[in-house]
């Protein structure tokens, strides 16, 4: 195998992280990353910047697109809005299909799937900031937008199936909605979601976790500085709660430091496509036959990591054959020079 000396990866990111004690709740795993301070980088978060009326998002035009909205900013600062994160309102609810940082006192169309199939009238001029999305729902659209980034520039999800995604959700939590709204399984199930929450406080100083269903990877989700997780903890551990709950197996061997220093040791050999970003920075998407994912980078700062299984939609534990440390994969290609290495 050829090595590129010229590729971008993820190691000089990952390495920078160090591994904390797991925690968890009933068959939720969480495993905190830290990486001391974190970057300079000065950027407030979305959800913020609407409650302070310098960000206003809504759609695009009259008519409205499905696709993409407007973020109108007048705040002096960058904004930063997250992969996964939903906005709520106008004629449908949204989700961010990829973390976008927006430039200051700006006007930038942002790339966005439905997650609310059955309505298609305005209850807001504006969007409000919901929760984030389950990592099922962002795993396939991370999976599809990479791809349609790679080949034509545009951050655009398979619509078709972000919706049979937010309806496996819903069946998962026992929900259901009279327009398929994602946002109504958080206000059916809140007893149940609010239990991973009380239980699983932010864990102090950590930039990001890696996440565990059933001792089986689901997610990983790494800022550039605590701050950024500490603001958002709430909101993106009701994403993993949603996914815990329809998702309660008994069994299982539970998901361990060492598992997730493995994890950590194969995506930093992964090779990434810098694409274009609506915003600041580079939009870098990686897949492999374990893994698929994205960073925003800035300058030498990956302000967002996410990281999904690319095994399928039942979140099969492939960690024995497509994820696997450098060291295992490099004895499996001094035995097999020939063979794929993936």
């Amino acid at each position: 195998m050829t090595e590129n000396r010229n590729a971008k990866t993820l190691g000089p990111f990952v390495s920078a992280l160090t591994l904390g004690d797991p925690i968890g709740h009933l068959n939720l795993t969480l495993v905190p990353l830290h990486n001391g301070q974190g970057t300079g980088l000065d950027y407030i978060l979305a959800a913020d910047a609407i409650a302070a009326g310098v960000l206003v998002v809504t759609e695009v035009g009259e008519h409205g697109s499905v696709p993409e909205l407007m973020a109108v900013s007048t705040s002096e600062r960058m904004i930063l809005l997250l992969d996964g994160e939903e906005l709520v309102g106008a004629k449908q609810n949204r989700i961010l299909n990829t973390t976008v940082l927006l430039p200051a006192n700006a006007r930038t169309k942002i790339p966005v799937s439905c997650v609310e199939q059955g309505r298609w009238r305005h209850t807001s001029n504006a969007f409000c900031s919901g929760a984030f999305s389950p990592s099922m729902v962002r795993a396939s659209k991370s999976r599809s937008v990479g791809r349609n980034l790679r080949q034509s520039g545009a951050a655009i999800s398979d619509q078709l199936d972000v919706w049979d995604k937010v309806a496996c959700c819903m069946a998962d939590a026992g929900a259901t909605s009279p327009t398929g709204a994602m946002h109504d399984v958080l206000e059916q199930r809140r007893q149940s979601l609010d239990a991973y929450l009380d239980a699983l406080p932010y864990p102090a100083g950590a930039c990001g976790v890696i996440v565990a269903i059933n001792g089986i990877f689901a997610a990983m989700d790494a800022f550039d500085k605590p701050e950024t997780l500490g603001r958002v903890w709430p909101r993106l551990m009701t994403g993993y709660a949603m996914d815990a709950i329809g998702r309660n197996a008994p069994g299982g061997a539970p998901f361990t430091a060492k598992g997730a220093k493995e994890l950590l040791d194969y995506v930093g050999e992964l090779e990434c496509a810098p694409c274009p970003s609506a915003g600041v920075g580079e939009d870098w998407r990686f897949e492999s036959a374990g893994v698929v994912g994205q960073a925003l980078v800035v300058g030498r700062a990956c302000v967002h990591m996410s990281v999904f299984p690319n095994a399928g939609d039942d979140l099969r534990d492939r960690r024995g054959s497509a994820i696997q440390s450098p060291s295992r994969r490099r004895a499996r290609r001094r035995r097999n020079e020939d063979g794929p290495i993936v």
